[in-house]
């Protein structure tokens, strides 16, 4: 495939995430595509609900700051979405829940992605230090084409 209509876009606000959003950018303008950004969040577990509980945090501190981070993930989403259409380049932008690669897998599958654009790295102690785990998921386990994106 020479030329992908639908672009999706691992983002996650890292500097990696932010090269591969200006690859899908450039693709998008030559194929004359559209570009979907989509941030993966992992769900809290409920034993780190009942650990943190334990450890004597409060409930109502526990619900603020998950409040404080799905807000941050909206914002970060939302300067992804302002980059594209400053470019002028159609885009869909979504939060998701769940584990991040395979989450990313289902929904290219569900929405016919033509391309999927990820950096080698994300936000994370681990990915720092090599290729990210979730972009070798890609690889590895996507039946879409992924582009990896080093910095």
């Amino acid at each position: 495939m020479a030329r992908p209509n639908k672009i999706l876009v691992a983002y996650d606000g890292s500097p990696h995430s932010k090269q591969a959003l200006e690859w899908a950018i450039d693709l998008s303008r030559a194929s004359n595509g559209s570009v979907v950004v989509v941030f993966v969040s992992e769900p809290i577990h409920m034993s780190s609900l009942v650990l943190y509980n334990i450890e004597g945090g409060s409930e109502r501190l526990l619900m603020e700051t998950i409040k404080e981070i799905k807000e941050k993930d909206r914002q970060t989403l939302e300067e992804a979405k302002n980059h594209c259409a400053s470019h002028g380049i159609e885009v869909k932008a979504e939060i998701l829940e769940g584990n991040i690669a395979e989450t990313i897998i289902n929904y290219a599958k569900k929405e016919q992605i033509d391309l999927i654009v990820a950096g080698t790295k994300g936000h994370g102690a681990l990915e720092e230090l090599l290729m990210g785990s979730v972009t070798r998921n890609l690889v590895s386990l996507a039946h879409t084409p992924v582009l990896v994106v080093k910095d």
